[in-house]
Formats: structure tokens, sequence, C-alpha cells
């Protein structure tokens, strides 16, 4: 009797293009009350792991669990800000609909992730193993621990496996198939931890700072207003604001500077002065003339030194930010909101992550040359 194996990936262009390489021609199926979430039937053959196994392969929307205060602690008047440090969270899948008149086809709308979970227990129900696709990020790694205990809890017989892949190039699809792994509970923990962190301080002093300074700002009470703070929102406020009073203080003074450029056939070299600029003026006056009456210089030293020019590495958050702040001119918000895009639709990984490593075995010379033939980079991609 063929074994039976759920396969879920971590979005769904992930799902479709996987299902594609592992089956070929597949049978689709949509779910109820989501039209991004399809389940794709075939057969596929481990190997001597699980040999010839039914499989059907699905996937979620990013994470399907959400994390609140019980409701004891939800209203602001409810506790002191300082209790939510100690108080209880609750774990839960979103159930928040939309009305049908904001119904929308973007991906990134989709708030409600009960048929998700929904679909992931009903075929639980019916497998012998599930096999998780996630993407191999320390957040995969916490989808992932989402989707076995959602699984687990209606089918508690599951053996559990995740597969370790960097790309969807066929071959590498291929051999994570065949290589199961273990979900890494220690990463898992890890964004849970920081989940925890972001909701109490978040949720605490938020409440602190809007409570206390509500009688001293009016639109926090007439507009309906919040003084948030996050743990990475608030340092940067003082980053900027230290650096407006810099800038809105600075006295600027006039300077002078000597520029030396000798110039011998086509070749053009300017010299750099150490002191670099003075602020008196008298002074550079004089260095100059005897700069005039000596005429000619004399090079008493020349450094050589050797430099390296490092591949790119793949974009950590904060890099991504800079980066397209610095050469795309778009604000951080913006940035996010594409590599949130550009996620949902398969083509990167997960933008809030630390990942700063390519995989070993990723072949990114044959990458680049399915890009030769494009109109936009293809003369790049070739050079």
């Amino acid at each position: 009797m063929m074994g039976r194996i759920l396969c879920v990936a971590e979005k769904p262009s992930i799902a479709k293009t996987v299902a594609q390489h592992l089956g070929g021609v597949v049978r689709t199926e949509n779910i109820r009350d989501n039209q991004f979430i399809k389940n794709y039937r075939f057969d596929y053959n481990f190997g001597q792991r699980w040999g010839h196994c039914h499989v059907t392969f699905t996937s979620v929307i990013g994470h399907l669990i959400s994390h609140d205060f019980s409701s004891a602690y939800r209203k602001w008047e409810s506790c002191n800000p300082s209790v939510l440090f100690d108080a209880p969270i609750e774990p839960s899948v979103p159930d928040v609909r939309l009305e049908p008149s904001a119904a929308t086809e973007d991906i990134d709308s989709v708030q409600d992730k009960k048929p998700i979970a929904m679909n992931i227990e009903t075929q639980a129900q019916y497998s012998d193993i599930l096999y998780i696709w996630t993407d191999c990020d320390r957040e995969g790694e916490n989808i992932g621990a989402e989707i076995r205990d959602i699984a687990l809890k209606k089918n508690p017989r599951l053996e559990v496996k995740r597969a370790r892949f960097s790309n969807v190039e066929r071959n590498h699809i291929i051999q994570a198939a065949h290589n199961p792994a273990v979900l890494d509970q220690r990463q898992s923990d890890a964004v849970d931890a920081r989940i925890e962190i972001d909701l109490r301080t978040g949720s605490a002093i938020t409440r602190q700072l809007t409570l206390n300074l509500r009688g001293m700002v009016p639109a926090l009470v007439e507009e309906r207003k919040v003084l948030s703070y996050g743990s990475c929102q608030f340092p940067t406020l003082g980053f900027v604001v230290e650096r407006y009073f810099r800038v809105k203080n600075f006295v600027p003074e006039p300077f002078w500077s000597i520029k030396v450029i000798h110039k011998k056939e086509d070749t053009r070299v300017t010299f750099n002065w150490k002191r670099v600029h003075l602020f008196d003026r008298m002074a550079v006056v004089i260095l100059y003339e005897r700069c005039i009456n000596a005429k000619v210089a004399k090079v008493v030293k020349m450094q050589k030194r050797s430099t390296s020019k490092w591949r790119p590495l793949p974009l950590t958050t904060v890099e991504l930010q800079k980066m397209g702040s610095r050469y795309l001119r778009m604000d951080s918000s913006r940035v996010m909101k594409v590599a949130e895009d550009l996620y949902t639709k398969g083509w990167i990984s997960y933008p809030r992550t630390e990942t700063d490593q390519f995989d070993h075995g990723m072949d990114l010379r044959s990458l680049i040359q399915k890009q030769t033939q494009g109109t936009s980079w293809g003369h790049f991609a070739q050079r």
C-alpha cells in the first residue's frame, strides 16, 4: 500500500513550482474560503526512504499563528502597563474576514488564516508523513513549527520532516526531496522569543507613553492617536533626533586648502594634502607661496597595497533598507513593501531575516546564464 505524504510550503508560488518539479503533470484543487491556496496532488518515488507515495502539496502564506495577551489584559485601562511584562500570552490562528466591498486580489491582504489551517488539518488526517518545505532560515523554521503543531493536533501519528533547499532549481529540489532533515527547534524558539519580547515591550511602553502624555498632547485624545514604541523604531527615532540637532546646531566656518595636480602625457595625478584644510587663511597663503616659489616637488615616499573586492552577500533586513535608500531613493517602508511583494510571488526569501550566506551548493553562474537573454539586463548578465 502506497504511503501518503503531505508537503507544505511557505508560500503558494513555491508549492506550485516544487509540485511541478516532482510530479510533472499534477492535479490542482482549490480549498474553501481562500483563492490563493491550492492543493496539488501527484505520485512521486522518494527512493529507499519512503518509496512510491501519494503526495498532496499545499502551502501557507507566511505565519499561521498570531500572539496576543489574554482578554483580561487587552483593554488599555485593564492593568498597569508594567504588568504586561508577565501577563499570559495566547497564540491563535487569526480569523479576520474582509468585508465584501473591501475584497481584493492582493495576496498581502489575506488576514483570515483559519481556512489555511483547516486545510492542513484536513489533509493531515489522511497522511502518514508531514514534509515541510518552508524557507531555510530562522523565520522559515518557526513557520514550519507552526505547521507541525497544527497538523499533529489532528494526527499525532504523523512523522515530521523538513526539506533543506535554497533555490527552486529542479535538480536541487529533487535532491532535497530525497534527503529529509529535521526541524531545528532552537531556531524556532529564538523567533518565538523575539515575537514575545516585541509584543511585551511594544505594548507596555506604548501604553505607558500614550496614557502619561495624553494630557499634554490633546491630539492623542481628539484624534485617538497613540505614541507607538517598538524595539527597533524607538532607537531609530533617537538617531534621527540626534542627527537633526547636529544639523540644526551646526555653525559653518570658512576654510582653505591647497590642491596639487601633476599631469604628464595623458596621466593626471592628484596629490592629497595630509592636513585636508585649515581654518587660518594666512597660514594657508604662506604655505601656498612656498609651493609656488619651490616650483619643483619631490616624491619622498610611495605606498602600494592590494585590495580585495568580495563577492556580494545576501542582504540582511537593515542592509536591504540601506541599499534601497541609497541607490533606489526609496524610504524603508516602501523597500519592505516591495520586498514582501517579491517574497509572496516567490522571487526572494522572507525579507525580515538576518540571512547573509548563500548555500555552498548554489550554482550562481547557471542562474546568471538564464538572465543573459533578457531585454532589461541581459547585456549586464552576459558580462
